[in-house]
């Protein structure tokens, strides 16, 4: 689905209009009783003709991130600052961390942590996966505990296996 046509579809039902007023506005504006099959244009003049009865689209100054696994990071690295790992939970503390990370990489560093490729995401995203793991064992071993086995007891707990054992035993 468009942009567009979901922004009219947004359109319809912040202006509350019933399907009867809205197939008419349609037929009166772009000749067509379904906005199914409108092209570009046709969305962008019923658009324009919403706006003319009232409606505001919101439009999102946040920027999106490239790579999925952005979202991830960003997820971990607010963990991290509510278990007191890092001082700064920021946007800007994130994209710091990219930077450093992606020099280490490529020479020349990601500003972004949104500007990531999805590699680049992927790569930053193990490493700070291997540094809170870290974290977290020394907090575990420091307190006389003992790091999780994994599920075939051949080797330790993975990272999700880990973050969740130290969610439920040493945050309060």
């Amino acid at each position: 689905m468009s942009k567009l046509l979901q922004l009219v579809q947004i359109g319809k039902r912040d202006l509350a209009l019933e399907d009867d007023m809205y197939r008419d506005m349609l037929q009166q504006t772009v000749g067509q009783r379904s906005a199914k099959n409108l092209s570009e244009w046709q969305l962008s003049k019923v658009l324009d003709h919403m706006k003319a009865l009232g409606f505001k689209p919101k439009v999102s100054n946040k920027p999106k991130p490239r790579a999925p696994e952005v979202g991830k990071i960003k997820a971990i690295w607010i963990t991290m600052h509510k278990q007191g790992f890092v001082r700064n939970g920021s946007d800007a503390a994130i994209d710091a961390y990219v930077r450093r990370m992606t020099t280490r990489m490529n020479g020349r560093g990601i500003d972004r942590a949104i500007w990531l490729q999805s590699q680049q995401a992927a790569e930053v995203l193990e490493s700070l996966k291997q540094w809170h793991y870290r974290l977290m064992s020394e907090v575990i071993v420091s307190k006389e505990g003992r790091i999780p086995a994994n599920k075939d007891c051949t080797g330790p707990a993975g990272y999700d296996k880990l973050a969740t054992y130290y969610k439920e035993n040493y945050c309060g």
